[in-house]
């Protein structure tokens, strides 16, 4: 059955992909100027892929296997460069497809929703019936109207099927072919066969209305979206940024939201196994359960930041946080709440305030037994002002450093300091102690301190390489001014442009990218704004045509 279906997929894939455009679509060539970058073919990420097969049909529970984890690059998981195929990834869609197929199909209550009839008693009516299925599934399924030549292959296989097995074993063996064919993993973007190479024209509305959906929601468009491409009404700027608001305003959004920013800043490290214990002498409470809790913790606070009209500044400065058992005890919250109920507080005002005063964050970007200004120096530097680190001469020593027998107490900045304080290192540390040092009132559990080792602390630094530099005091003071920061909004921007388009910005889109960011710093980080900016630019909306074998 497998290599049955397999060869199946692939000659349903053939025309749709390869051939050209879908129907009726005749492209605005007026922006044929227009400076955009490639427009890669693109695989569904499995955040993506599970997604769009949860709103596809809701309320279905399945038992699926484990995806292969996708590959990132620039911490990202949608790079189209790194999207590729295997055996076990393409074992594993046919597995997903088919628990699927199984489960719509061996509800009997659910079948004539999904078929789209309810009666296929007669061989007349099964043709019917078939021929509906195949229209309406495979139009969801593959997000735009199927080709002629698909819907007559599909209905031929449909017919064969049920005649070797019956005609729900057919619905199953269709359904599961339409769940792993390319048209459903992949978002081809064809254009028209008379594009010219090297020109730039409007994406099909139903490959923008994909576009769109797989940015705004990590999942399949919904029937508003596909009817707004069916009726052309998804061709014009104003079009795409009156769709972009109703889909921010919707809870799918939340998805985004907190999506890019976990993997811009990275903060599911703390997830890892080398995180999933703090030595006793850093928290003994700390379980895998708190990992988990200071991760959903994050998770919350952004989600419901930004959908509740929150602003990126308010990422770096609010104190509201939603807590249980677990990430209460971190915080020093009292009364802790269950480690099963969620509740919204406010954090401590002069040791928190936004996403670098969390634990996922201090937790994440420490060792087990002790913190690393140097870690988490890098970083900020790496992830919020988008600045690669000069690379460590070699033989350097990367331990963590220990007092020595007969040295007085030492904090664990004196320590780094001491360590760091040859010229051959100040050339990268002037800048990783510079940020790092502004975390020192937290542990490797990212809890509050005081004293360390008995003395106090000195959680100052120095800001560089931005347009809010300076001295600062310590990690909230840190955080307000990098909430203001030009360069952290415009390394912000570059990111949300690369996570949009599933590539590393181009140079023409240089431009594009410096207007987003002024536009995105001048609204006081309304992070929706820029969303709304970024879906209706060029880059978003239109295709470079590239023909295969040929170079633009």
């Amino acid at each position: 059955m497998r290599a049955r279906l397999a060869a199946l997929t692939l000659a349903l894939a053939a025309p749709a992909v390869v051939a050209g455009c879908y129907p009726e679509y005749s492209p605005d060539t007026s922006a044929q100027n227009a400076s955009v970058g490639p427009s890669p073919l693109r695989r569904l990420t499995n955040e993506e892929h599970l997604n769009a097969l949860s709103d596809l049909f809701p309320g279905v529970k399945v038992t699926l296997p484990t995806l292969p984890a996708d590959a990132t690059v620039a911490g990202f998981d949608n790079a189209a460069e790194a999207q590729q195929p295997s055996d076990v990834r393409i074992s594993r869609y046919e597995a997903i497809a088919a628990a699927y197929a199984h489960a719509l199909v061996g509800d009997s209550t659910g079948l004539p929703a999904l078929l789209g009839c309810s009666d296929w008693s007669t061989p007349a009516l099964a043709d019917a019936c078939a021929r509906t299925f195949v229209e309406k599934i495979g139009g969801r399924v593959f997000r735009r109207p199927l080709t002629d030549d698909e819907r007559n292959r599909f209905t031929a296989r449909f017919h064969g099927w049920q005649i070797a097995v019956d005609f729900e074993g057919a619905t199953e063996l269709t359904l599961s072919a339409m769940l792993q064919s390319p048209q459903f993993i992949y978002r081809p973007e064809p254009a028209p066969p008379d594009a010219t190479n090297g020109r730039t024209i409007a994406l099909d509305p139903f490959a923008m209305a994909s576009r769109l959906s797989f940015f705004l929601w990590r999942s399949t468009p919904d029937d508003a979206l596909l009817d707004a491409a069916k009726n052309g009404m998804l061709t014009t700027e104003s079009d795409v940024r009156a769709q972009a608001t109703r889909m921010l305003a919707d809870q799918r959004a939340r998805r985004v939201l907190y999506s890019f920013h976990r993997q811009w800043l990275g903060l599911d490290r703390v997830l890892l196994d080398e995180h999933a214990v703090r030595t006793p002498e850093v928290d003994l409470g700390w379980t895998t359960a708190t990992q988990a809790a200071v991760m959903t913790e994050t998770q919350l606070f952004i989600e419901n930041t930004l959908s509740q009209g929150g602003t990126f500044g308010d990422l770096f400065t609010s104190r509201r946080a939603w807590v249980n058992g677990d990430a209460a005890r971190v915080y020093r919250i009292n009364p802790l709440p269950e480690p099963s109920q969620w509740t919204e507080v406010t954090l401590p005002p002069n040791e928190r305030a936004g996403l670098l005063t969390r634990a996922a964050f201090l937790a994440g970007y420490s060792h087990r037994g002790a913190t690393s200004p140097p870690v988490r120096g890098n970083w900020l530097e790496l992830r919020l002002l988008c600045q690669l680190p000069i690379s460590p001469p070699p033989g350097v020593d990367f331990s963590q450093p220990k007092m020595q027998p007969g040295d007085g107490p030492q904090t664990n900045r004196m320590l780094f300091e001491t360590r760091t304080k040859p010229a051959v290192c100040q050339g990268c540390h002037a800048n990783l102690n510079g940020f790092g040092f502004g975390f020192e009132h937290y542990d490797a559990a990212g809890k509050f301190q005081t004293v360390d080792n008995g003395l106090g602390i000195d959680s100052s630094g120095k800001i560089n390489g931005t347009d809010v530099d300076g001295a600062f005091d310590d990690a909230l003071d840190l955080s307000a001014k990098l909430a203001v920061s030009k360069t952290v909004h415009q390394c912000a921007t570059e990111r949300w442009v690369r996570f949009a388009v599933g590539r590393a910005p181009d140079a023409v889109e240089a431009p594009m990218i410096d207007a987003l960011a002024q536009h995105f710093h001048g609204s006081q980080g309304d992070v929706r704004a820029l969303l709304v900016d970024l879906v209706a630019s060029d880059t978003f909306r239109m295709q470079k045509v590239v023909r295969e074998g040929s170079s633009p």
